[in-house]
């Protein structure tokens, strides 16, 4: 697995670099630099507000919440969008790393697990719902065109690993795994949690309070439309403006390829190729479809650095604590 994570990496990133030279690495810079630190501080701004709305999101699907659930969710989506943007070892890294912190903030485990699986089946299907926005306006606007098979390719693949992911719940493959860890003796297995109640019995008691499932649910979908202003805004401080329904449409459609392409490490080069061929039908040159693939790079690494480095700092706090207390 580790290997074949490597060379995907490997040759992600090795597309990413063909892209940049093919198409003029100079111009491309140029036109990520036109932004600014303004322009990088604005789709921060914009990121950070995504975060606080998938953060409300996450704190609705748990049950018999601690005391100030909201920061800890807050922080956990945090360390979970950094470890998927910038450690992406494995595809659901940045989940187990996110699930793993509510623990340590008052969150039985069973429920931590159970409700960081009910938020991706809502953020994963609030997705399909923002897609099919965007089509809507696609057709409605333009009368269709190729973009048009993009988006109904990425809804169909959403709706197919959706539709996977709900049924995996329904027929019992967490209560299959708690058993698993239970055979082989894992220490941390489900069933042996304060309580006796595991991951699979957590995701139906949630499932049962229909009006936290549609408020997490209605939270992400805004999340997506304020997530394409992050598009809209970098452009427009890049001096190459376009229609917010437009910038709308576009993300619709590259955030569709981003997930579907979720084995990809960091998507390295598939980003940067299909932001190419999507800006394309909206007149943005191959220099700037790259440079705001760029952008959205750098804010990556801007809010995910300080996050793993906090996180570092605070697991050998922990380690330095279970040291202490095992003397």
């Amino acid at each position: 697995m580790k290997l074949g994570v490597i060379l995907g990496a490997i040759a992600g990133l090795a597309l990413a670099t063909i892209l940049i030279v093919h198409f003029g690495w100079r111009e491309i810079v140029d036109a990520a630099v036109a932004a600014g630190w303004q322009g990088l501080l604005a789709i921060i701004i914009i990121n950070i507000v995504c975060l606080m709305l998938t953060a409300s999101a996450w704190q609705m699907v748990i049950l018999d919440p601690p005391r100030n659930l909201f920061f800890s969710c807050l922080w956990s989506r945090w360390l979970r969008e950094s470890v998927g943007n910038l450690l992406a070892l494995l595809p659901t890294a940045g989940e187990l790393a996110g699930a793993r912190e509510l623990t340590f903030h008052g969150v039985r485990p069973g429920m931590a697990g159970a409700s960081t699986v009910v938020d991706l089946t809502l953020e994963l299907l609030s997705q399909i719902a923002f897609t099919l926005i965007g089509l809507v306006l696609l057709l409605t606007w333009y009368g269709g065109q190729e973009l048009s098979f993009w988006l109904a390719v990425g809804i169909g693949v959403l709706i197919c690993a959706a539709a996977a992911f709900i049924l995996a719940q329904r027929k019992g493959l967490f209560s299959l795994l708690e058993r698993l860890t239970e055979k082989i003796d894992v220490k941390w297995a489900w069933n042996d949690l304060p309580g006796g109640e595991g991951i699979h019995d957590s995701i139906q008691a949630i499932y049962r309070h229909h009006r936290r499932i549609f408020a997490g649910f209605t939270l992400h979908l805004i999340s997506w439309v304020v997530g394409a202003t992050e598009a809209w805004v970098a452009l427009w401080y890049m001096g190459h403006p376009l229609a917010w329904a437009d910038a709308l449409i576009l993300e619709s459609a590259a955030f569709a390829l981003r997930t579907a392409t979720f084995i990809v490490p960091s998507r390295l080069g598939v980003q940067e190729g299909y932001y190419v061929v999507l800006g394309a039908m909206f007149g943005l040159t191959p220099d700037v479809a790259l440079a705001l693939s760029l952008m959205k790079r750098a804010r990556e690494i801007v809010t995910g650095v300080p996050c793993l480095i906090i996180w570092q700092g605070v697991e050998a706090r922990r380690l330095v604590k279970r040291s202490a207390s095992r003397q």
